[in-house]
């Protein structure tokens, strides 16, 4: 949930990863002291099936700030509900939408620094949600 733009490089991004066994979901994690960290590379198994079938999908939101000063979402909730109808189209754990909104949060408030002032732009994330298991074929 976070990356640059324009040669801007955000403080954190939120990674949280399940493991998938069948059609049994484990639970995403709210708890942001284990999943906002520095923005770093990702390590992946050459099998995994982001890689080979692009199980995979992103969704785009931006934060901006009002005239106020505080920062807003813009319609997180739409945003949460597109990511759980496309993660169930392509077998992957669907994030549910407390916790997608909760990690936007999160990553917001930890990046706030770079939301421009009001009527300056936005702040863009770009939640994704891949297949990261090592195995061909594509399966939850």
């Amino acid at each position: 949930f976070g990356f640059g733009l324009n040669n801007v490089k955000t403080d954190t991004t939120w990674l949280d990863r399940v493991k998938a066994d069948g059609q049994d979901f484990p639970a995403y994690s709210l708890s942001k002291e284990k999943r906002l960290k520095s923005l770093t590379p990702l390590s992946l198994h050459p099998t995994s099936t982001v890689l080979n079938y692009g199980q995979s999908l992103f969704e785009g939101l931006k934060a901006f700030r009002r005239l106020d000063g505080m920062i807003a979402l813009f319609r997180p909730a739409k945003n949460a509900q597109r990511m759980v109808d496309s993660a169930n189209r392509l077998l992957l754990p669907p994030v549910p939408a407390e916790t997608f909104i909760g990690a936007a949060d999160e990553v917001v408030r930890s990046n706030a620094r770079w939301v421009p002032p009001f009527g300056k732009g936005a702040f863009y994330l770009r939640p994704l949600l891949f297949g990261s298991g090592k195995g061909l074929g594509v399966q939850p």
